[in-house]
């Protein structure tokens, strides 16, 4: 009888997993396509890493897909981040992607990012597993996992999806993240988002 508890419980689970994984590529969803720059410049978070002599940004708190799903923290999700070098005033520029899927667990190799020349390829700078959830306690069968993945993206690359901003419009910068095995991960993120960044970095940066 508990094993069935447990089993039942962890079945309602997966049926949430499962519809968060089909509905990752999928329109824009219209309370991010309504956010302007000014409202992800100002959910932008600063934290100083003083050893570092650095300040990081991040735009995660801008949009939260399911803010309150108890499994958000296993749901695809990406992010802008800005590294700020307090010294020289250089800012490096990422995105991060936290990836989720069924089955054995991925092989991520390189990111190939969009622009008005074409594609190009972009290292992978971080590559690790996430949390992992298996729908029995026993392991067997498919179980979900997450990959946290982040690559850096030029500053002009980001003035170029910035420039696209038009209020209300849905269309999204792409670009795919490579799998050894074929099973490529495909994100995008939003024109809005990429301002509200630049907007919180250039307050921020030595010159600005």
């Amino acid at each position: 009888m508990g094993w069935t508890a447990i089993m039942g419980g962890m079945a309602i689970l997966a049926a949430p997993l499962a519809a968060a994984a089909a509905s990752t590529t999928g329109a824009m969803p219209a309370r991010l396509r309504a956010m302007t720059p000014d409202d992800f410049h100002a959910a932008v978070s600063v934290s100083e890493d003083a050893a570092a002599d650095r300040v990081l940004l991040s735009t995660q708190p801008g949009f939260v897909p399911q803010p309150l799903s108890p499994i958000r923290t296993l749901l695809s999700d990406n992010h802008l981040r800005a590294v700020i070098d307090r010294t020289s005033g250089a800012v490096r520029y990422e995105v991060h992607q936290s990836i989720f899927h069924w089955g054995p667990r991925r092989s991520f190799t390189v990111a190939r990012l969009s622009g008005a020349a074409g594609t190009r390829a972009a290292e992978l700078i971080l590559s690790e597993d996430g949390e992992r959830f298996c729908p029995n306690e026993d392991g067997w069968g498919h179980c979900a996992s997450t990959r946290r993945i982040a690559f850096e993206i030029g500053e002009e690359e980001l003035r170029a999806i910035a420039g696209r901003y038009r209020p209300g419009d849905s269309r999204m910068w792409t670009f795919r993240i490579e799998e050894r095995g074929g099973r490529h991960w495909d994100g995008g993120i939003g024109p809005a988002e990429a301002a509200g960044l630049l907007l919180a970095a250039a307050k921020l940066r030595p010159d600005g």
